[in-house]
């Protein structure tokens, strides 16, 4: 039994020599899982695998993250540190890789320290196995913290094949050249999560990527975490929405409670909760500096810290109270799409009913908006009372022109390859029309006859569902996917 022991802390100990002196910096998640094997001469191994997985004591890495703060001054530090541990049957653990390539003095004692660690390895089928954990160390207000981050192996599946409904249109997306692609997973970055469903660009092109498992914040080279050390909630909080207003104020709604962030002055509370008690879907920004809420009794308009709601008392040319989207367009008007239907309220307060029209908005609910420079405006459509899994013939695009004329878009009669679009943003630098749909990935309309459909069957795209579309002041788009993280950069 000693012999044993002796061979397992011997053979530990030169694996550890052996990783200083061999592991390459990486920081790429496929580069990864390339070095294992030459790392550590162990058996094979799952990742985060077994039923319990493979742990240790959270006080432990609360440990390891004081010896880092006494011993080094983080006062300026910000972003995260990613490690890859392999947990053998015996607890012992040895650093696989991680993603910092400045092979700083901090780097290796937080190595040194997780390969002193003791692990509960995992266990398949009653007998202890080998298996990788990730440990995430957050910088945040001069101090460091660790935890475990698990792998859902479910966001590891590939995306799987995008669904074309437009089947009379052949795709050969000429303008895909001119593009540069960059994904971003949790597998591969410090983000929280590969979903989000919500995020927002400020006007210092950072992004805030808000999902159900956290919000962080991207510059474009690093990922900065919120979390209780710099807001009202923790890393982990599940954020359902955020919006940027016209003075850069961050908008964030979690828990019936919505809260702002205004740069050099922090978080404060709102405490609409009279108004929001239904539940926010949206939160919006009007060009007039309004914010516009979305809930299923109203909508709630703030401006200047005034608060007022629009319903069915005070509205009764609402087709239902409930309301899925709201816009307001360069000639001041609002538009409010309900789950009935869509009005319209100019700027002398007369309202347009379109269940009584003759338009494509009629019977439909307007569920996304874009405006071009010459003020023709793109509405996203949806048959809400008629929800189905597959294509709604009713969904699709329609574009109001200066001339009060319409036109309407959908997989029938244009190259639309899906009539259910979950975002629309228009490209003021290329003047085109981007669009998100939850099927068959991002579409690029040309405002004229050329359409273009992207996805990862025939692009670097990591999926075909798409949830957000932003641009940056310089033209960079992103793209809030199913998979990750998606940056596409105009080639120079």
């Amino acid at each position: 039994m000693l012999a044993l022991l002796y061979s397992s802390k011997l053979r530990r100990l030169l694996l550890i020599g052996l990783f200083f002196f061999f592991l390459p910096r990486v920081s790429s998640a496929q580069n990864l899982f390339l070095q294992k094997i030459e790392i550590c001469d162990t058996a094979s191994f799952c990742v985060d695998c077994g039923s319990p997985k493979a742990t240790c004591d959270p006080f432990t890495l609360d440990q390891i993250s004081d010896r880092i703060n006494r011993k080094y001054i983080l006062k300026d530090a910000s972003g995260s540190l990613t490690f890859q541990v392999l947990v053998e049957p015996s607890g012992f653990s040895c650093v696989l890789s991680y993603d910092d390539a400045t092979n700083s003095p901090l780097t290796a004692d937080l190595i040194r320290y997780l390969n002193g660690c003791i692990w509960k390895p995992a266990m398949v089928n009653g007998q202890a196995v080998s298996s990788s954990v990730n440990v995430v160390f957050k910088f945040a207000h001069g101090a460091i913290s660790g935890r475990m981050a698990r792998l859902d192996l479910r966001q590891m599946e590939p995306a799987g094949a995008p669904v074309i409904y437009n089947t009379a249109t052949t795709y050969t997306n000429p303008s895909l050249k001119n593009y540069d692609f960059k994904v971003w997973t949790k597998y591969n970055s410090p983000l929280p999560d590969n979903i989000s469903q919500t995020s927002a660009m400020d006007k210092l092109d950072v992004l805030w990527y808000a999902t159900s498992k956290g919000l962080t914040r991207f510059d474009g080279k690093t990922f900065n975490p919120v979390n209780e050390y710099n807001s009202p909630f923790n890393a982990e909080t599940a954020v359902q929405d955020i919006a940027v207003d016209k003075d850069n104020d961050k908008w964030v709604y979690l828990d019936n409670r919505i809260y702002k962030y205004r740069d050099g002055a922090g978080w404060q509370i709102f405490d609409f909760k009279k108004f929001l008690a239904p539940g926010v879907t949206h939160i919006l920004n009007s060009r007039n500096g309004e914010l516009l809420f979305t809930t299923k009794s109203g909508l709630v308009v703030v401006r200047k810290e005034k608060v007022v709601l629009l319903n069915k008392k005070n509205l009764p040319e609402l087709p239902s109270g409930n309301i899925i989207y709201a816009f307001d367009d360069s000639q001041k008007r609002i538009w409010i799409g309900t789950t009935k239907g869509t009005i319209m309220i100019d700027k002398n307060a007369r309202v347009t009913t379109f269940n009584t029209s003759e338009t494509p908005l009629k019977n439909l609910c307007i569920t996304g908006s874009a405006e071009d420079e010459n003020g023709n405006i793109y509405f996203s459509l949806a048959d809400e009372d008629n929800k189905t899994a597959g294509d709604n013939a009713k969904d699709g695009m329609a574009v109001l022109r200066p001339d009060g004329s319409w036109t309407l878009y959908n997989d029938k009669n244009s190259g639309m390859p899906a009539n259910h679009i979950t975002n629309m943003l228009y490209d003021k630098f290329e003047h085109v029309l981007w669009m998100g749909t939850d099927q068959s990935g991002l579409v690029r309309f040309d405002l004229k006859d050329g359409w273009e459909n992207y996805h990862n069957n025939n692009s670097p795209a990591p999926g075909h569902k798409i949830y957000q579309l932003m641009q940056d002041s310089r033209g960079t788009i992103y793209a809030t996917t199913a998979n990750g993280l998606l940056r596409i950069a105009k080639k120079y």
